[in-house]
């Protein structure tokens, strides 16, 4: 049959879980942790023992209100929490402790930026803070379904978008910048392969120009960005391809097994789960001096940062992007500037031997052990002349990371890096260059531009590394334009 995707669009709707990175979990008291020995950091109150209450977090309220202040929501002055009842072996209570009727944020709007540059804005219906379940897990025994509890109970933020996503690769850039963005407000890690953070898609399709909705297919549990774009374009086609044949698209739970889309049950409704208001936890009210507090210690938002260095700094977006990625990047960016670099100078540092040492060694940013203002002696003796760009990065550095307190121009005299001062020397030099290589210079002459960098690399190879590469370039390009004009 031929597949004609053009006459029909797909509208999707993402649901993104980010579990918060807080020292106890939102109703009990034992620690946020990952890969423990299972059913290690579990209680009373998280298996729901009868008699146990729930107690709220404050750093689980905080934040979701940080996160819903960065979303543009709107923050209602009191909400509260509700039961969703179902009944899952990973749910030990038998229910879970959720928001239905009053989320604790709601009404906010996310620009979303494509590869292209193109922003394409998506609302955010609500933000409700939540509890996680446990874990299942399927692989360890070839009889039994194995369950871990130390997940259940953790706090979790459900970031739910309105059916405004019109393709895969608008869904995979509002997922990396939900992501990006809890990195950088330090409430989670958003690693998706440890399951911190995971999306559910919601995928219907409906004829071109059409503004009813299609049947709704919800695709459970995408555990990576590349998962998601692949399960929605897999299953836009699915669901062309029963329109096209006249058959009907049921609505229902689906999961992704890495080439299909394969059902799971039907999907529930609200009713389904027999929402109340949670009996054991009153409603909170946020005082507006404590909104107010938390809005005042947001971080510059990575999009924002992202947009100044672009449009006001200079910098390409794939150069500014890579210092957006998380917040410890961005906190040392701004480091290197504040002790000096400019904005450029401290881009080509961070994108190039710092990242490149970090993605080496697999070290965070946070532990990078050399100060910035090191960095920022080192690259001054690079522009004063006194050592040279590829000395600094090849020798300098390296040896900064082994003692990072040393001085560095009094590294580069004990390592013989000091580039020559001397003029005289320079041009005896270059000269002797150009003596013992005239072919290359009448080359030059006639239009060969591109040898200028054989001329300074072989004064550099001459002079054993002593010569400053740009000052020998600007000689030579001197001598050589006086040598072209006649006499």
């Amino acid at each position: 049959m031929y597949f004609c995707p053009v006459a029909y669009e797909m509208v999707i709707g993402l649901e993104v879980h980010v579990q918060l990175r807080t020292r106890a979990k939102v109703f009990a008291p034992e620690a946020v942790t990952f890969g423990e020995r299972p059913n290690t950091y579990i209680s009373p109150i998280s298996l729901g023992y009868p008699g146990t209450l729930p107690v709220l977090g404050k750093a689980c309220v905080e934040a979701a209100i940080k996160l819903g202040l960065a979303l543009g929501c709107e923050i209602p002055e009191r909400f509260y929490f509700s039961r969703k009842n179902y009944f899952y072996p990973d749910l030990p209570k038998g229910y879970q402790i959720t928001q239905e009727a009053a989320p604790i944020a709601k009404n906010g709007l996310l620009h979303v930026r494509l590869p292209s540059g193109e922003k394409v804005p998506i609302r955010i219906l609500r933000l409700q803070l939540e509890e996680d379940t446990g874990k299942s897990l399927h692989d360890q025994d070839p009889f039994y379904t194995l369950l871990d509890y130390n997940r259940a109970g953790i706090g979790l933020i459900e970031i739910v978008s309105a059916p405004d996503i019109r393709s895969p690769e608008i869904a995979m850039a509002y997922v990396a910048q939900i992501r990006r963005l809890v990195r950088f407000l330090s409430i989670s890690d958003g690693n998706m392969e440890e399951g911190s953070l995971r999306c559910d898609a919601n995928i219907s399709v409906r004829p071109v120009g059409s503004t009813t909705f299609g049947t709704r297919v919800e695709i459970k549990n995408l555990n990576s960005i590349s998962a998601l774009g692949k399960a929605i374009a897999y299953e836009f086609e699915r669901q062309v391809r029963l329109i096209e044949a006249g058959e009907a698209v049921r609505q229902e739970t689906r999961t992704w097994d890495g080439e299909v889309t394969l059902p799971l049950r039907e999907k529930e409704t609200a009713d389904d789960y027999r929402y109340f208001p949670e009996p054991d936890l009153p409603p909170v009210a946020v005082h507006p001096a404590w909104k107010a507090q938390i809005a005042a210690e947001l971080p510059e938002l990575p999009e924002v940062l992202f947009d100044r260095l672009v449009e006001k700094e200079g910098l390409f977006p794939d150069e500014a992007v890579l210092i957006v990625e998380d917040l410890p990047y961005a906190v040392y960016f701004k480091a290197l500037v504040e002790a000096g670099l400019p904005v450029k100078r401290a881009a080509n540092w961070l994108n190039g031997p710092i990242r490149a040492h970090l993605n080496a060694t697999a070290t965070r940013m946070e532990d990078f052990p050399i100060p910035p203002a090191q960095i920022a002696a080192l690259d001054t003796l690079v522009q004063e002349g006194l050592v040279s760009l590829n000395a600094a990065r090849e020798v300098l550095f390296p040896a900064l990371l082994e003692d990072p307190a040393a001085d560095p121009k009094t590294l580069a005299e004990t390592k013989g890096l000091l580039l020559v001062q001397d003029e005289t020397l320079l041009r005896q030099w270059a000269d002797t260059v150009l003596a013992q290589n005239p072919d290359k210079v009448q080359a030059y002459l006639a239009g060969k531009t591109g040898l200028l960098g054989f001329l300074v690399g072989q004064v550099v190879k001459l002079s054993q590394g002593k010569a400053d590469p740009r000052r020998v370039s600007a000689y030579l390009q001197a001598r050589l334009t006086k040598a072209d004009k006649p006499a």
